[in-house]
């Protein structure tokens, strides 16, 4: 171990060379190395793989097209040619734990031949899981293809204390695919959480609820919660909610006053601004509904027509002038959600099938988005639509009940707070966070 060790490999630039030289390694030092000659050698393996076969796999899987062209010949008579045409593979860039396509359009291909491609060069190369996205140039004729070798997200993350400042626009959930951080947005936004019973949708509704609890302690968000199973879910972490319904003639008057609150602000904002900003006085108002189904579909009918009557009318109204909805449902039939258009952004939690996938995130989305390949043991793990158009997959925080309530003891809801006040400094939290 204490001897100098001299490495060279051949291809490699000479610097990347020099930097393998190691005088008197330590042993993490020597893993470190190790390490890094492993990520390299991936790399450089994943790049040969796809270039070499390329043109085989777009063959197989019909990409390409055969041209058989007669050619006369001296002495010979007329010969066969065949000339193939193949999707042009422009780019190929591996990283630590992906790998990203970018491939054009050949002759007379449409865009849409390239993209249903996705899920079968992913079964190909055996990729965990993969992302189809438009370019930043050529749009109209190339495809990036995003195959994910390595799952950063397999393993879950534990949600910690939020940092003690106001902030209303987005939260932060967990990560993409990518190992990127995923931040959710809530203003201007109404949101629905879609996932089969136990896929994580109190990863979803504690990852916001919880994130915006320095805002609710300055009044800058009022949360109110919809729980009609009881208030199981919610009444976890009361103290952060303004009021919670947990019987439906208790909903349908919340949903009315929140109407009514979304009309008051639109009459004082016509003509003066289109986007209501939060502050301390002047909050965000956010409906959480959990199991929205509960509401619109398994109430007695009275409670229901009217529940959907203002419900539809709050999504239709109350975004631009931050009245809010973040709901969440099991079950993605129409005659469940009739209003789930009047979502502005719709996550997909794990589904039951293709056919689930496409009334959540659009139709022919299944292919692209997979939410019903989602393993059960991965909770929290969602698909999810960009605003470009591409889908990504990402994994929210798991919210541990005592994390929970600790966060709901210190940052209560306070409608009275004064203007311009400040979060307290959280406390330590320990093992928790």
């Amino acid at each position: 171990m204490n001897e100098t060790i001299y490495m060279s490999i051949g291809g490699l630039p000479a610097l990347a060379v020099a930097s393998l030289v190691v005088i008197k390694p330590t042993r993490p030092a020597t893993l470190a190395a190790l390490g890094w000659l492993a990520s390299i050698g991936r790399r450089v393996w994943w790049w040969l793989v796809l270039r070499v076969t390329w043109k085989a796999v777009a063959r197989e899987a019909g990409l390409s097209k055969r041209r058989t062209k007669r050619v006369k010949r001296m002495g010979v008579g007329e010969e066969s040619i065949e000339k193939w045409r193949d999707p042009r593979l422009k780019r190929v860039k591996p990283s630590a734990h992906s790998v990203t396509l970018k491939v054009r359009t050949r002759r007379g291909q449409a865009l849409a031949d390239l993209e249903a491609f996705a899920p079968k060069l992913a079964a190909t190369y055996s990729a965990d899981a993969y992302r189809v996205y438009p370019p930043k140039r050529r749009a109209g004729s190339t495809v990036m293809f995003e195959l994910v070798m390595r799952d950063l997200i397999k393993t879950p993350s534990v949600a910690a204390m939020p940092e003690p400042r106001m902030q209303t626009e987005s939260v932060r959930l967990g990560r993409r695919q990518s190992g990127k951080p995923f931040d959710l947005q809530i203003e201007q936004r109404h949101t629905l959480v879609v996932g089969a019973s136990g896929a994580g949708k109190g990863s979803f509704l504690w990852g916001v609820v919880g994130s915006l609890a320095p805002a609710i302690a300055v009044d800058a968000v009022r949360a109110y919660g919809i729980d009609l199973k009881g208030g199981m879910e919610l009444t976890m972490g009361a103290p952060l909610f303004t009021k919670i319904a947990v019987k439906g003639e208790q909903a349908v008057e919340m949903l009315r006053e929140f109407v009514g609150i979304a009309d008051e602000r639109t009459e004082a904002m016509r003509g003066h601004s289109r986007n209501h900003k939060p502050g301390p006085g002047d909050p965000l108002y956010l409906l959480v509904i959990d199991e929205l189904a509960s509401l619109t579909a398994y109430a007695d009918n009275e409670t229901k027509k009217e529940a959907e009557r203002l419900l539809k009318r709050l999504l239709s109204i109350g975004r631009a002038v931050g009245v809010v909805v973040v709901a969440f449902v099991q079950d993605p039939r129409k005659e469940v959600i009739d209003m789930r258009g009047l979502f502005t952004q719709t996550i997909a939690l794990r589904l039951r099938s293709a056919m689930e996938t496409n009334m959540v995130l659009g139709d022919g989305m299944a292919p692209f988005a997979p939410a019903h390949r989602i393993l059960k043991g991965a909770q929290g793990t969602a698909w999810i639509i960009d605003e470009d158009g591409s889908t990504d997959r990402i994994r929210a925080d798991y919210w541990s009940d005592e994390l929970i309530r600790r966060i709901a003891s210190l940052y209560p809801a306070d409608p009275t707070a004064a203007p311009g006040a400040i979060a307290p400094e959280p406390p330590a939290l320990g093992g928790a966070a």
